[in-house]
């Protein structure tokens, strides 16, 4: 299958505009990932802590909401092995490999 220069003109402004509307907030398994890996070193940093005591045993995404282009908070219940769940609001930025975690708040435990 061969394009001639005007189908091919057509095409690569499309892929460009495609491909720009994507990723203005992460997916549930990239706040997971993130949120999970930014905890675990909490709790190396800071044994006296739950989260230094108990392992994470997972990450749940409740909400996540844009705030502005490459910001976005997610809200998380995070579930620490015979420990407690805590709920924890995080704001993620997207930097150029990625996204990272920027700052997080405590929003209580059950």
């Amino acid at each position: 299958m061969r394009l001639s220069a005007r189908t091919a003109l057509l095409l690569i402004p499309l892929l460009f505009v495609v491909s720009g509307c994507g990723g203005r907030t992460p997916s549930p398994e990239t706040s997971q990932r993130v949120i999970a890996k930014t905890f675990k070193k909490y709790g190396k940093k800071y044994n006296e802590t739950d989260f230094g005591k108990y392992a994470i045993d997972r990450v749940e995404v409740a909400h996540t909401e844009e705030l502005q282009s490459k910001l976005a908070s997610v809200e998380t219940f995070i579930y620490l092995n015979e420990g407690p769940v805590y709920r924890v609001r995080s704001t993620l930025v997207k930097k150029a490999f990625g996204w990272r975690h920027r700052s997080w708040e405590n929003l209580g435990k059950r």
